[in-house]
């Protein structure tokens, strides 16, 4: 882990930073995004995925995590395979919507509409200085998702990401027992650690910026592989940029958007297209490409393969 290092950097022009006005409601959109998800008022679509991190236990859900059902279809395959044709048992829904949004979309999930993604962002607000994490430990979520996600609960039958998950343990593990007397009583010492991998992360959450999305995150790591090539882009033009470090400290994942926008590591927030001296901006695919405009992909390696 690197020195603490001040979010405010920014000198000269950047407090005058200007956001797209429609950016700036960012944190409202996240907010909706967690009441619909948990609306009894749309409990006819339950069961259905949706592409963020909100735990199907929580009592008032409607919609169910991706994760959940990939390690429950990464089960089912080791009691069918030899029964039924392979192709048979892929969850061709389930990965075929993450797709669908990946595509569409890379990251921006993350940075929108994922409720784990809003509490994070929310207790890093309590600190002006963050620490940084070293850039290796972004490659910890891969990790995480062969083996939690798809490994692990094929050859175990349990889905073990959802048990440790820490969002399954807010949603779930704090709302079911105040709701569902049978599952109060059977709180034992695994219900203990999973809230103590709950807390570990909420304490992080204060001095590093979404250490769980940088570290930990398994439906991150899916999206990830898909931001270099969404058709959501944001532009990075350096001959704008004067290196006043705005973009650094603006970032809500805690990366140099200067050479990581586009990147694994970048969550599609857009909270770096503010940037005061119009350096960084965002468009759609298949509008033209500004002038003298580097993106990340290409100006430097550091951008291209970064996972932090």
């Amino acid at each position: 882990m690197h020195n603490t290092t001040s979010d405010n950097t920014a000198g000269g022009g950047a407090s005058g930073a200007k956001r797209p006005r429609w950016v700036r409601y960012r944190n409202w959109v996240q907010i909706a995004a967690l009441v619909v998800m948990n609306s009894y008022f749309l409990s006819w679509a339950r069961g259905f995925c949706v592409p963020a991190l909100n735990c199907w236990a929580c009592p008032a859900a409607v919609f169910s995590c991706p994760l959940g059902a990939l390690a429950n279809s990464s089960i089912a395959a080791r009691w069918t395979l030899g029964q039924i044709p392979w192709y048979a048992v892929v969850p061709v829904y389930i990965l075929g919507t993450m797709v669908v949004f990946s595509a569409l979309f890379g990251r921006m999930m993350c940075g929108w509409i994922c409720p784990f993604g809003w509490l994070q962002d929310r207790l890093a607000g309590l600190r002006k200085n963050h620490w940084r994490l070293p850039r290796w430990l972004g490659y910890s979520r891969y990790v995480i998702l062969i083996a939690l996600v798809f490994a692990v609960p094929y050859l175990v039958s349990e889905p073990w990401f959802c048990k440790l998950c820490p969002q399954g343990a807010l949603q779930g593990g704090w709302l079911q027992p105040i709701v569902n007397p049978a599952v109060r009583s059977g709180i034992g010492a695994f219900w203990w650690l999973k809230q103590a991998i709950l807390v570990a992360f909420l304490v992080l959450m204060v001095f590093i910026r979404r250490p769980f999305c940088r570290t930990s995150c398994a439906l991150g790591a899916i999206f990830s592989l898909f931001q270099r090539y969404s058709l959501w882009r944001i532009d990075f033009d350096k001959s704008k940029c004067v290196d006043c470090l705005w973009c650094v400290a603006a970032c809500p994942a805690g990366i140099d958007p200067r050479r990581e926008v586009n990147s694994h590591a970048c969550i599609g927030c857009l909270e770096c297209t503010g940037c005061p001296f119009d350096a960084i901006n965002s468009r759609p695919m298949w509008q033209p490409r500004p002038r003298a405009v580097e993106t990340s992909v290409g100006h430097g390696a550091d951008g291209d393969d970064s996972a932090q």
